[in-house]
C-alpha cells in the first residue's frame, strides 16, 4: 500500500509538471482544418465557429486541385455571421430560399478568386501562364501587372515553383459592436462578445449540375490576440484550482488509508474504489490542462485528429469512468452497503418489509429464489450456499426474465411506493445492490466457500461500464459539429444523461427501501442514510440538470457552464466520498469499512496476494 500511495503521488506530480512545462510555451490561435465540398445540391458549408470577446483575427487558406474548376461559372464567397444573423441564415435555409438571398444576411461577405486555372509556374515576382488559344507561355509581373511572352524554362533568375494546385488566402478582422448613446448617430461604439460563424458559399452552383473538386481549408482565428476562444475563457483557471484541491488532499488521504491498513491488516474495497475514482479524476484534470496548454500553442490541442497522445479524449474517458464509479458507490451505499445494522438483522427487516409474513429466507422470501419472481441470487455471482455459478445460457435466460421485472419494480417504486408487491420487489433490488461483491460474482472468503461464476448482476455492471465507454467514444465523432455549444449536445451526450437518470431512479428506490429498514433498527444509520440520500440525489440529478438548462444561457457561456460544472461536481463528490470513508465519524461508526477491531473487519476477497488484503461485505 505504501508503494501504491507513492505511485499515486508520483503520477499526480508528473501530470502537474507536464502541464507547467506546456504552459511555458507562447500562445497562438485556434486552428480548424477540414474538407470543403460544394456542389449544386450543397452550395454553402459551415467550416468554423469561434467565440470572440472584443476583436479577433481570422486567416483562411483554401487549397484545391488545379483542374476541375474551369468548368462552369463560380461565385466563391466567404461569409462571416455573428449569432443573430447566423440564426436568421439557418432559418432561411429551412424555408427554402435562394443562396444569393441568404448571402445578404451575412455580416461580412467577401468574394474569393482562386488562382487562374492556366497558371503553370511562379517565383521571383513573376507568374507564368499558358495562353489557351496559342499554347504559348507568358508571364505577369506581380508588382505592376505588366505581361510579356516568356517561357518558364528561359527564366534566368533561378528555379521557379511549379503550380500543381490552386491556392488562395483570406484575412479579416472580426469586430462586432453595439452603439451606445441616443439618436441616429451615437457617439460611441462598444465591442460586443459574440460567436462568429465562418461559412463558404458558391451560389453559382445551384443553377447547373456542378461537381467541382473538393477544397481543403485551414482556418486560424485569434481572440483579441489571445490563444483560446472566449467560450473557454477561465476554464483553465478552474481546472488549476480543482487540481490543486485534489492534489492537496492526496497527502492526508494517503496517510489515513495507510493508517487503516496498518490497524486492520486489510483495506475495504469501498476505499479502493473511491481511490481509483479519485486518481482518475485528478489525472483527467491534469490531462485537460495539458490539452489546453498545447491548444494555446498550436490552436489544435491534444485531440485524436491531431495527435496520437489524445489527452483530451483520455481525460474525458477518465472523468466518465470516475463518474460511473462514484455513481455506483453512492448507489450501493444508499442501499445499505457496509452498514452493519442492515447486513444482519436489517437484512431480515428488508426481507419482510411490508410483506406481512415476517419470514426470512423461506420459500416466500423475496431473496429466497423460491416462488418469488426476483431473488437475490438472480443478480449475484452464483446461487446461495456457495454453489457453482450460473452457466452462460442460464445467465441470459435469467436476464430476459429478471431484468424486465427489476425495471418494472423500479419504475413502479418511483410512482407508487404503497403497493406491497412493489415494495417486495423493490426490497429484492435493494438487497442485491447492498452486496456489490456478490453482485459482481466475487463473494468474500471467511469460513465458507467463495461464490463463483458470472451472474446477471456481473453482466449488467460490465454492460453499464461498456455503454459508458462506447458513448464517450461516440461523442468524439461530434468534435467537428459546429452546431453544438458543449460536449453533450448530441445523441451520445443525451444517452449519457439518460444513463445517469436510470441510476438516479435506482438510487431513489433502493435508498428509500434501505432507509425504511434502518429506521426500524438503527437510528444513527438512518440519520446517515437520510443525509446521503439528499446529497446523492442532488449529485445524481446535477449532470442532467446542467445539460438540460444549458440552452437558457448565452451561447458563449454554455461550454463553460456544462464542462466546468461537471468537473466541479465530480471533484466535489470525490472529496466528499474521501471524507466520508476516511474521516466521517457519522459513517464509520455505523459502517464495516474501518471497524474498531481487526476481528470485525469482515471477509476478504481472496486467500492470496492482493485479494487477501481487500475486505468485502
Amino acid at each position: 500500500m505504501v508503494m501504491a500511495s507513492n505511485r499515486v503521488r508520483n503520477l499526480s506530480l508528473a501530470g502537474v509538471l507536464i502541464v507547467v512545462m506546456q504552459c511555458l510555451v507562447p500562445a497562438r490561435a485556434k486552428v480548424e482544418e477540414g474538407t470543403l465540398k460544394l456542389d449544386s445540391l450543397v452550395t454553402e458549408q459551415l467550416i468554423g465557429k469561434f467565440g470572440v470577446a472584443d476583436t479577433g483575427e481570422l486567416s483562411l487558406k483554401l487549397t484545391t486541385s488545379k483542374s476541375g474548376w474551369e468548368r462552369g461559372s463560380h461565385q466563391l464567397h466567404v461569409m462571416l455571421f455573428h449569432e443573430e444573423s447566423y440564426n436568421k441564415w439557418t432559418s432561411a435555409i429551412k424555408k427554402g430560399s435562394l443562396c444569393q438571398d441568404r448571402n445578404k444576411l451575412a455580416d461580412v461577405e467577401k468574394a474569393i478568386d482562386m488562382p487562374h486555372q492556366h497558371a503553370t509556374h511562379t517565383g521571383h515576382g513573376w507568374e507564368y501562364f499558358t495562353d489557351p488559344d496559342t499554347g504559348e507561355s507568358y508571364r505577369i509581373n506581380n508588382e505592376n501587372g505588366k505581361s510579356e511572352w516568356a517561357h518558364p524554362d528561359n527564366h534566368t533568375q533561378g528555379p521557379l515553383d511549379l503550380i500543381s494546385h490552386r491556392e488562395t488566402e483570406f484575412h479579416h478582422t472580426l469586430e462586432h459592436y453595439h452603439p451606445t448613446g441616443r439618436g441616429r448617430n451615437p457617439s460611441e461604439k462598444v465591442a460586443k462578445a459574440t460567436y462568429w460563424y465562418v461559412v463558404m458559399s458558391d451560389c453559382a452552383l445551384e443553377f447547373y449540375e456542378a461537381h467541382p473538386p473538393p477544397m481543403h481549408y485551414h482556418l486560424t482565428v485569434l481572440n483579441a490576440g489571445s490563444h483560446l476562444p472566449d467560450d473557454l475563457s477561465g476554464i483553465g483557471g478552474l481546472y488549476w484550482l480543482l487540481l490543486a484541491a485534489m492534489s492537496a488532499a492526496l497527502v492526508p488521504g494517503s496517510y489515513l488509508v495507510l493508517a487503516q491498513y496498518r490497524r486492520l491488516g486489510r483495506i475495504h474495497v469501498l476505499t479502493v474504489a473511491m481511490a481509483v475514482a479519485y486518481v482518475l479524476q485528478t489525472t483527467a484534470l491534469a490531462l485537460e490542462l495539458a490539452h489546453l496548454a498545447v491548444f494555446s500553442r498550436d490552436g489544435k490541442g491534444l485531440q485524436w485528429r491531431h495527435t496520437v497522445f489524445a489527452a483530451d479524449f483520455v481525460a474525458e474517458v477518465m472523468q466518465g469512468v470516475s463518474e460511473l464509479i462514484t455513481a455506483l458507490l453512492l448507489l450501493f451505499l444508499a442501499c445499505g452497503w457496509t452498514t452493519v445494522s442492515l447486513s444482519s438483522v436489517g437484512a431480515r427487516l428488508l426481507g419482510s418489509l411490508e410483506s406481512g409474513t415476517g419470514s426470512v429466507g423461506g420459500a416466500d422470501s423475496p431473496f429466497s429464489g423460491g416462488s418469488g419472481d426476483l431473488g437475490e441470487e438472480d443478480f449475484g455471482g452464483g446461487a446461495s450456499g456457495g454453489t457453482v455459478g450460473l452457466k452462460k445460457s442460464g445467465v441470459m435466460r435469467r436476464m430476459t426474465k429478471q431484468v424486465p421485472v427489476g425495471i418494472v419494480a423500479v419504475v413502479k417504486g418511483l410512482i407508487d411506493d404503497d403497493d406491497p408487491e412493489v415494495k417486495r420487489r423493490g426490497a429484492a433490488v435493494t438487497r442485491a445492490l447492498q452486496q456489490p461483491a456478490t453482485l459482481m460474482g466475487a463473494g468474500g472468503h471467511s469460513t465458507g466457500k467463495a461464490r463463483e461464476g458470472m451472474g446477471v448482476g456481473t453482466v449488467l455492471v460490465f454492460a453499464l461500464a461498456a455503454t459508458q465507454l462506447f458513448l464517450e467514444m461516440a461523442s468524439r465523432g461530434y468534435t467537428e459539429d459546429f452546431s453544438g455549444f458543449h460536449d453533450h449536445e448530441h445523441w451520445p451526450g443525451y444517452c449519457l444523461v439518460l444513463l445517469r437518470l436510470v441510476l438516479a431512479g435506482l438510487f431513489a428506490v433502493g435508498g428509500r427501501t434501505a432507509l425504511q429498514a434502518a429506521e426500524m433498527q438503527d437510528a444513527d444509520a438512518a440519520k446517515f442514510l437520510r443525509r446521503l440520500r439528499k446529497v446523492g440525489a442532488v449529485w445524481m440529478l446535477a449532470f442532467p440538470g446542467l445539460v438540460m438548462t444549458a440552452w437558457l444561457l448565452p451561447a458563449l457561456w454554455r461550454h463553460r457552464y456544462v464542462t466546468g460544472g461537471l468537473a466541479v461536481l465530480q471533484s466535489a463528490a470525490l472529496l466528499g466520498l474521501a471524507y466520508i470513508t476516511l474521516m466521517s465519524e457519522a459513517f464509520l461508526s455505523v459502517s464495516s469499512v474501518a471497524p474498531r477491531s481487526a476481528s470485525s473487519a469482515g471477509n476478504v476477497l481472496g486467500v492470496r496476494g492482493m485479494a487477501a488484503k481487500l475486505a468485502v461485505d
